[in-house]
């Protein structure tokens, strides 16, 4: 295991200073390389804001990516994506944990940006691969504030690594919405150049892709994160398992790696709960809640994976 780490480190190209400088987000000591699109915004603020990403109701976003703007990350497997709070928030986001149910994301090849469409099938080049499906709980105060640009303070981690050969890349992002409070995120306008020639974004307020034309709108800001192919064992090392699901009230937690905390919540997203530990495996009591479905979010030093569970 510590010689694992010590391989890790070793292949890191970007230092957690250096992306602490670009307000890139160092939290995730698995990676090697970080990459923010639009390129020219790495250290500046966009001058718009939009909240695909974490919208209130259903959304369907869709980004294309010149390869252009890709060229670090060639070879590279694509391990998570993450936005940042405009320059103008006056607060952090979100004021508790909150969850936007079936928070999904595709990656696959794409067509020009000049070439984009507004009807999202035609944009794709062959068929997208899914890298993330389930709920995505966003802890509070997860987005930041206080640099300028704001930092990406909040990694959203694939479940599968994606393998980047180059190319115009195409990411799309399909939610339920958070159903309540919400964030528009950093982003750049329509007009900026390279809009429409490097980078271009549509949306549809639905979370299945639709036959209907999309509409045109600010490209948000990203960063994504990756790593060397070799580095790939973290996406095998973090087994986690809950049983027997569903339950009466007694769970068994376990894991590979030492767990660091346990937050239980109900679908609303609202925590009810959060163990701190640091053990492999964990017999959890669920028998004081009523009946019905939870979300389970562990926490171990290979990074945080959520489990749904089911009380009867």
């Amino acid at each position: 295991m510590k010689l694992f780490f010590t391989t890790i480190f070793a292949l890191v190209t970007i230092s957690n200073v250096a992306a602490q400088e670009l307000g890139m987000s160092p939290q995730n000591v698995f990676f090697d390389t970080q990459k923010v699109v639009p390129s020219n915004y790495a250290a500046a603020a966009g001058a718009n804001s939009f909240d695909g990403p974490f919208s209130s109701g259903q959304m369907t976003y869709q980004l294309i990516i010149a390869a252009s703007e890709l060229s670090a990350l060639v070879g590279k497997n694509l391990i998570s994506i993450s936005f940042r709070n405009p320059v103008n928030a006056i607060s952090t986001w979100p004021p508790s944990d909150i969850t936007l149910i079936n928070y999904d994301i595709y990656l696959g090849n794409a067509v020009n940006p000049a070439d984009r469409t507004l009807f999202f099938a035609q944009n794709a080049v062959g068929l997208p691969i899914q890298v993330r499906s389930g709920n995505l709980v966003v802890p509070a105060n997860a987005l930041t504030i206080g640099s300028n640009p704001n930092n990406f303070s909040y990694d959203i981690d694939f479940t599968t690594p994606y393998l980047y050969s180059g190319g115009n890349l195409l990411v799309e992002i399909r939610h339920f919405g958070t159903q309540g409070s919400f964030r528009r995120v950093d982003a750049v306008d329509t007009t900026v150049p390279g809009y429409g020639t490097l980078f271009s974004a549509s949306w549809y307020p639905s979370n299945t892709t639709s036959i209907n034309s999309a509409f045109e709108d600010s490209f948000s800001v990203v960063n994504f994160k990756a790593t060397d192919v070799l580095s790939t064992m973290r996406f095998e090392s973090n087994e986690t398992t809950v049983f027997p699901n569903p339950t009466r009230g007694n769970l068994t937690i376990e894991s590979n790696a030492k767990i660091k905390s346990i937050k239980i919540l109900n679908l609303l997203g609202q925590t009810i709960e959060v163990k701190e530990l640091h053990q492999d495996n964990f017999h959890l009591d669920l028998s004081q809640y009523s009946n019905g479905t939870y979300l389970l979010t562990i926490e171990n030093e290979f990074g945080t994976v959520t489990k749904k569970v089911f009380k009867n």
